[in-house]
């Protein structure tokens, strides 16, 4: 007779113990480091992309401080110019396209205005990379007091002065790769 009470609780105490483990199954496990950061799209095949921006439903949290953005915008620029305003911005685009997010340094070399700017790449969940090979889009005024990017269809495709003057004007350049927090 005391045999088959215990046995009984010895079942009960089984089955509370597998059904607690079952509902620990879906957990992803982390360690000491957090949980692994989950990139997808072509980030993943460029570990030294560098992630700038993570976009919540309120706030724009830069990943990477803005005084070291900076730092790196005045080593690419690697002609004397201060760049002393750093921003990200959301390309115009046609609705319903992917949408296109620029990594912008502005300041002033000898009193002209300069600026450039590079596309970042998605790495999901609204967590946004600049990878090495993105495109170098700089500007120079000549006579501007500053210049801006135009854009057709979430793509940087000219600039604007914005006051004209005769004989003013920006001149963009375009090139192939960045080098802006490239390991020296």
């Amino acid at each position: 007779m005391k045999f088959l009470p215990r046995l009984l609780g010895l079942g009960l105490l089984s089955l509370l113990v597998m059904l607690a483990m079952s509902c620990e199954s879906t957990k992803t496990a982390t360690n000491e480091f957090g949980s692994p950061n989950r990139i997808r799209g072509e980030v993943i095949a460029k570990p030294e992309s560098r992630q700038i921006v993570h976009f919540t439903d309120t706030t724009t949290e830069y990943k990477t401080p803005r005084s070291e953005m900076a730092r790196a915008f005045i080593r690419q620029f690697n002609d004397g110019t201060v760049v002393d305003k750093i921003q990200v911005r959301k390309a115009p685009g046609i609705a319903g396209a992917p949408v296109t997010y620029y990594l912008i340094g502005m300041g002033l070399r000898g009193g002209t205005f300069r600026a450039m700017a590079l596309p970042l790449t998605s790495g999901g969940d609204n967590t946004y990379y600049l990878r090495p090979s993105a495109e170098r889009y700089t500007i120079t005024s000549v006579g501007c007091p500053a210049c801006y990017f135009s854009f057709e269809n979430g793509r940087i495709v000219g600039t604007n002065c914005t006051e004209s003057y005769p004989g003013s004007h920006c001149d963009l350049k375009v090139e192939p790769n960045n080098e802006l927090f490239a390991n020296k």
